[in-house]
């Protein structure tokens, strides 16, 4: 017998059949990594993250600076 739940003008159907899924392993390689480049990596990060704080307090100088020109010029 079916059960059938209306919500919100929905019907909701409780007597679904669920299909069982496979269980399936991933049997990975190893996978060689080179050091050398995973340590260039991190330290083009870093770089890139110097420049945009650089650039972020370089504009927010720059903003500041206009600002306190505007206000003591009136």
């Amino acid at each position: 017998m079916q059960k059938n739940y209306f919500h919100n003008n929905t019907v909701a159907n409780k007597n679904e059949v669920k299909k069982k899924k496979l269980q399936t392993h991933n049997i990975e390689q190893k996978r060689v990594v080179d050091i050398n480049i995973l340590l260039n990596k991190v330290k083009i990060n870093n770089k890139n993250e110097v420049k945009k704080k650089i650039i972020f307090f370089s504009i927010l100088s720059l903003m500041l600076s206009l600002f306190i020109l505007l206000v003591i010029k009136n």
